[in-house]
């Protein structure tokens, strides 16, 4: 779609007018294909974002937010990682 330019973090950047022209268009677009886009005014920017995107987002901020949690995630996959490493399955 024109006006739809990705960058490297995959985020379409808009203008506020296109936006208003194709909001269906792009509304459909982050729903089904989890596709951020900044929508840019003069005064500047906002983020458009699926709702399982925010719902992700809160979910890992809450998480990051139990004290040695990060640390306790990074231990299981480190472990996992080893597992994997000797050939157990362990899904």
């Amino acid at each position: 779609m024109p006006g739809l330019e990705k960058d490297v973090r995959h985020m379409r950047h808009i203008t506020a007018s296109t936006a208003q022209k194709d909001f269906d268009i792009i509304l459909d677009k982050v729903i089904k294909h989890s596709e951020s886009v900044s929508i840019a005014t003069d005064s500047g920017a906002a983020i458009l974002i699926s709702q399982e995107e925010w719902n992700g987002l809160l979910e890992t901020l809450y998480l990051q937010s139990i004290p040695g949690m990060s640390e306790s995630i990074k231990e299981a996959r480190d472990a996992s990682e080893r597992l994997e490493d000797i050939g157990w399955d362990i899904n």
